[in-house]
């Protein structure tokens, strides 16, 4: 076997041993590791998720309007990842604590048709709202 045939072999089975640990992650305790993996992301990649996300979080913060198609068409162009690979990195974020406040507005913008993998975003942020808000009744009613 010559060197470059030993080569092939040793990145041929380090690919191997790096998809087992990938399948491996726990998608829930290790969101972005997970999404890096799934995605074949560099770490270049993944800043560009972060730059897009950076974004339309600015236009979130100064009440600008939000085109989320713009979103979607940011991610397919800089990063070919389509509609339905979009939720799993917003999903991926959400979980991670970072960019919330895109993560929820994204899928808040789908009305009453938020997709399934996007529910508990809204979700979590109406509990999130309903906890405060009972937390401030509850204080109105201790001090009366």
């Amino acid at each position: 076997m010559n060197n470059l045939d030993e080569i092939i072999c040793r990145l041929n089975k380090l690919e191997f041993h790096v998809k087992l640990l990938a399948e491996s992650l726990n998608h829930s305790e290790n969101p972005i590791a997970s999404l890096v993996v799934d995605f074949n992301w560099s770490e270049q990649d993944l800043d560009k998720a972060h730059d897009i996300f950076e974004i339309f979080d600015k236009k979130i913060t100064n009440s600008e309007e939000v085109n989320w198609s713009d979103f979607e068409n940011e991610f397919n162009q800089k990063l070919n990842i389509s509609y339905q690979g979009l939720k799993s990195v917003v999903l991926s974020l959400f979980r991670n604590g970072q960019w919330s406040e895109v993560c929820h507005a994204y899928a808040a913008s789908f009305g009453d048709s938020i997709p399934l993998e996007l529910i508990s975003i809204v979700g979590s942020k109406s509990r999130s709202t309903d906890s405060s808000k009972r937390k401030l009744l509850r204080s109105e009613f201790t001090l009366s």
